[in-house]
């Protein structure tokens, strides 16, 4: 007759690694927020996305310029400010630059969606108000403060200003000019103003 070998005794637990996990998780709360029903925490220093107050901007495009991903377009003619959520990586540069504050970075995440999508904003044209007014004006140097350092032209994003320091000239290209303040707030003998 064989004999048999002995078995060695199998503790319960050891044969349901999971069994004591289980039976906790069982009996205690729930460590996830019903997220429909309670609103979101988000943390302190989440970057979340871009906001813009359409009705201030003045579509100097410097957004469009600093954005790493280039997912921002803006078409000053049309007066439209383009943002594509996806390609957006949420780095802050294009609230930095803005001259007129318009875009902040707000805390939450982007929506979720099927497909890439753009979003296109439109700025309202404001009744009986020339575009240099509700954009801060145009600058006008006082020549009798001015040394015609370049830093005005070397700062303008358009590229509205020339400087010639040779024959001490200033200029203006109108058209071109988006009233940002850009050039103002540069100059060092504080003698451009907008008007």
């Amino acid at each position: 007759m064989e004999q048999r070998k002995h078995e060695p005794k199998i503790h319960p637990w050891r044969a349901f690694p999971f069994a004591a996990s289980a039976l906790k998780n069982l009996f205690s709360k729930p460590a996830t927020t019903g997220y429909p029903f309670e609103p979101a925490h988000y943390p302190d220093r989440m970057r979340g996305h871009v906001e813009i107050r359409i009705e201030d901007c003045i579509s100097c495009g410097l957004c469009a310029r600093s954005c790493p991903p280039g997912a921002l377009k803006v078409d000053r003619a049309a007066g439209t400010w383009t943002i594509n959520r996806f390609d957006c990586v949420q780095c802050g540069n294009c609230a930095n630059v803005c001259p007129k504050k318009c875009l902040t970075i707000v805390p939450g995440y982007t929506a979720p969606a099927t497909g890439k999508s753009s979003e296109t904003l439109t700025r309202p044209k404001a009744p009986d108000t020339p575009a240099a007014g509700r954009a801060g004006g145009k600058p006008v140097n006082d020549a009798g403060k001015c040394v015609y350092c370049t830093l005005c032209a070397k700062k303008c994003p358009q590229g509205a200003i020339t400087v010639d320091r040779a024959a001490k000239q200033w200029r203006l290209d109108a058209e071109k000019c988006v009233g940002c303040g850009i050039c103002a707030a540069a100059c060092p003998k504080k003698c451009l103003t907008l008007q």
